[in-house]
């Protein structure tokens, strides 16, 4: 009976993230991904039913490397420094759309979204997650009065909008761009919060100084 590890899967979305980068989704192969890991293709679909399943997982990995710790705090938010937590969570975010990561399986998924399912799956397993976990933290801001009486989906999308709008699409769609600096996403990260806040809030203190009515 053969057996599966942690320590195996992990190798194998290793391997695969770098075909997945150096092919793209269309051209990379299971095969390719058994030759550099080792084992067969049996060793590959005991742990991932299909190249679209190991593709989302690797995706998933990322999001998780990234934003886990991010995601937490949201999740487990309850009240506080609602501007403070929006501004770490906004800065983790666009960080990581602007990884060379994210951008490369962003263009992956818009480029065979159009021949398979793997756009709706790509979405559902990341951003929708992600929009999920913010708008329950603003149902419960709303509950407690730091944000205006709205759909809190509706606002999760806004949010992330703002969030996105400065440097994502910028990235996407031109290779040449050098990596954002520290200071370029802490701007931004404050710009997108102090927005939202204005917006939405109610007599919240926006970020960087910055007070949103």
């Amino acid at each position: 009976m053969k057996v599966r590890t942690e320590a195996r899967r992990e190798a194998i979305l290793e391997v695969a993230s770098q075909v997945f980068l150096e092919f793209g989704y269309d051209r990379a192969s299971v095969s390719e991904i058994v030759k550099r890991v080792g084992g067969s293709k049996s060793t590959i679909y005991g742990y991932f039913a299909s190249k679209e399943e190991l593709f989302l997982a690797v995706t998933e990995a990322a999001g998780e490397q990234h934003m886990a710790s991010a995601l937490n705090e949201i999740t487990e938010y309850r009240g506080g420094d609602l501007a403070a937590v929006l501004t770490r969570f906004a800065e983790k975010l666009i960080s990581f759309l602007t990884s060379d990561e994210a951008v490369a399986a962003h263009r992956m998924v818009m480029g065979a979204a159009a021949q398979s399912d793997i756009g709706r799956l790509f979405y559902e397993a990341g951003p929708k997650r992600g929009l999920t976990v913010v708008a329950e933290m603003f149902r419960h801001a709303i509950e407690l009065g730091e944000l205006r009486a709205e759909d809190p989906w509706i606002l999760s999308l806004h949010f992330g909008g703002l969030v996105s709008s400065e440097h994502q699409y910028h990235r996407l769609f031109d290779p040449k761009l050098p990596p954002l600096s520290r200071v370029q996403i802490k701007r931004s990260a404050g710009r997108s919060v102090s927005a939202f806040l204005r917006a939405y809030g109610k007599e919240h203190a926006g970020a960087n100084g910055l007070v949103a009515e």
